[in-house]
């Protein structure tokens, strides 16, 4: 007995010991994990990740220390105690700004997002320069995430501030997310009248089955109709495939038909769209090849397009080409010093001289006011090819 009893003490000492090892190992981990937490509680990117998507989750790319931060173009994304992203402000130092002109992605309708997390799924609200709520992307002031059993995103449905559902810019009041049988996403779009609705209405494929890599970025698009089967839009697309960088950068789409065949396709009518980047990860140029390698005009008539930023990585230069390397048209934005504010946009020939444009009703450019103590354009006015009122008597 005496025996059985010491080798019952031993093996509770055993046990004692693995469960006091285990214990310190759980406090060791949840220690290095609340302050990898508490490093990453704010971060600052000079960019966000191009999404195709509201199914993807907002990343930020470029990343960048605080005190370059102060200095420049960003988004500051914080994070809760999980490590979910409860925010993103578009800023230069402490003010969030406007749009400067650095198109990151389809999916980004505010200044600032905030997102709220519970069980069942998540809100986004959206702010505007001044950090008051505002209507987004259309009526937009709520965007309500929905789980499933398993925590995955399974729908999203648009508010407006009365609380009632609202559709989009894209005529859009529901998405909804499931799994087909070969693990690829299945995505589908309504209106308000329940009809099934594309991507976006120049981007016509309506439900979509997509694809993603193992860090959950998008890699295909596949189009299946209306009927629910692979199909070729009016432009002969059926499969979209998306290419980024190892920095996160959206560098290359690729156009095929159903059959997995290149085509010319979608609204840019070009096999290959090709992104171009300078070191921050502004995008500096665009150019579009066929199926055959060869570059080409993109449907809206330029060959290449080429952009160029200020110190702050706002948009200064946009200059659409020719296949002859000249100009086709230009547009030069001024910011304020601080380049916290867009003042000035305006349309000029090759030696800088405003010309009418008239896809901006006749007018040569546009001045942008701001109320005393706002941030956010209270007016724009139209100038005429002297930078003066247009409408002025």
């Amino acid at each position: 007995m005496q025996i059985i009893g010491l080798r019952l003490l031993t093996l509770s000492v055993l046990i004692l010991a693995e469960l006091m090892f285990i214990q310190r190992g759980a406090i060791a981990a949840e220690s290095s994990v609340n302050q990898s937490q508490h490093h990453a509680k704010q971060a600052h990117f000079r960019h966000i990740m191009f999404r195709e998507t509201p199914f993807s989750k907002y990343k930020g790319i470029h990343p960048i220390e605080n005190e370059l931060a102060a200095q420049v173009a960003h988004y500051l994304f914080t994070y809760d105690k999980l490590g979910r992203v409860t925010s993103i402000e578009h800023k230069i130092g402490d003010q969030i700004i406007g749009n400067n002109g650095n198109w990151d992605s389809f999916i980004w309708f505010a200044p600032k997002v905030t997102i709220s997390y519970s069980a069942s799924g998540e809100v986004h609200r959206y702010f505007d320069e001044d950090n008051r709520q505002i209507s987004a992307h259309g009526k937009v002031y709520e965007a309500r995430y929905q789980y499933d059993e398993d925590g995955k995103r399974k729908a999203l449905h648009f508010f407006d501030d009365q609380g009632k559902a609202t559709e989009s810019e894209w005529a859009i009041t529901r998405y909804q997310w499931a799994e087909d049988e070969k693990g690829r996403v299945i995505e589908k779009r309504f209106n308000l009248a329940g009809e099934l609705q594309g991507v976006r209405p120049w981007f016509r494929f309506y439900e979509t089955r997509m694809t993603f890599d193992k860090d959950g970025v998008l890699e295909f698009m596949y189009n299946y109709g209306h009927e629910g089967k692979p199909a070729n839009n009016d432009s002969g697309a059926g499969i979209d495939r998306i290419v980024y960088d190892r920095d996160g950068n959206f560098v290359r789409w690729q156009v095929y038909d159903k059959d997995h065949q290149p085509v010319e396709g979608n609204r840019p009518g070009v096999h290959i769209g090709e992104h171009l980047y300078d070191n921050f990860g502004n995008k500096v140029g665009i150019r579009g090849f066929d199926r055959y390698g060869k570059q080409v005009d993109f449907a809206w008539g330029n060959y290449e397009s080429v952009n160029t930023y200020d110190s702050f990585g706002n948009l200064v230069t946009a200059q659409s080409l020719d296949g002859q390397g000249q100009q086709l048209n230009r547009v030069e934005t001024v910011f304020s010093d601080d380049g916290t504010l867009r003042l000035l946009v305006k349309f000029v020939d090759t030696k800088g001289n405003p010309l009418v444009n008239q896809h901006w009703n006749g007018a040569a450019g546009f001045k942008f006011e701001y109320a005393k103590g706002s941030r956010r354009a209270s007016n724009r006015i139209a100038l005429d090819t002297n930078l003066e009122p247009k409408d002025a008597s």
